[in-house]
């Protein structure tokens, strides 16, 4: 699983699961295999309902299912626009785990403060990019469909996703 000199590896769980978005952004990156990301869950935070994107938070117990991709240096400075880097999004290195039980040290993109401090749904248009790349690369959509669920219910409940949380 190791890459050329230039190139590294990028654990996607949200839209950039999606083919036909990654062709158009970054169309020489490769689909390397789906990975799982455990003792994470995928949530989706915004400033307002029908506004929430995608990130992952911490928490023992949970998993969250994604495609790792080789990507170019090119690729990741379009990425790096695309997720709003640094500002919206920040990279964080995580491990993943593919289906053989290997384990790999990879990027990801973490939606940063305050940004992740409000829980959201997604837009319907975004979430139905999503589930397309769970469907492409035979990722379960119900862990997509669950995420929303539980974003919705704990954007009732409360209106911080970290600080709400631990306490």
């Amino acid at each position: 699983m190791s890459g050329t000199k230039e190139n590294s590896y990028y654990f996607a769980y949200g839209s950039n699961m999606n083919l036909d978005q990654m062709e158009f952004r970054c169309p020489a990156a490769k689909v390397v295999e789906t990975v799982r990301l455990e003792d994470y869950r995928l949530a989706f935070c915004g400033i307002q309902p029908g506004s929430g994107v995608a990130t992952i938070f911490p928490e023992e117990g949970c998993q969250v299912e994604g495609v790792l991709w080789e990507i170019t240096p090119e690729c990741e400075q379009t990425l790096d626009v695309y997720e709003g880097y640094p500002r919206l999004y920040g990279k964080q290195e995580v491990r993943v785990r593919n289906k053989a039980g290997m384990q790999m040290d990879v990027m990801a993109y973490v939606m940063n403060a305050p940004y992740k401090e409000k829980l959201a749904s997604p837009s319907g248009l975004y979430l139905r990019g999503i589930l397309e790349g769970c469907r492409e690369n035979g990722i379960p959509t119900k862990i997509v469909r669950d995420a929303v669920s539980w974003t919705k219910k704990e954007a009732g409940e409360h209106t911080k996703c970290r600080r709400d949380r631990e306490r």
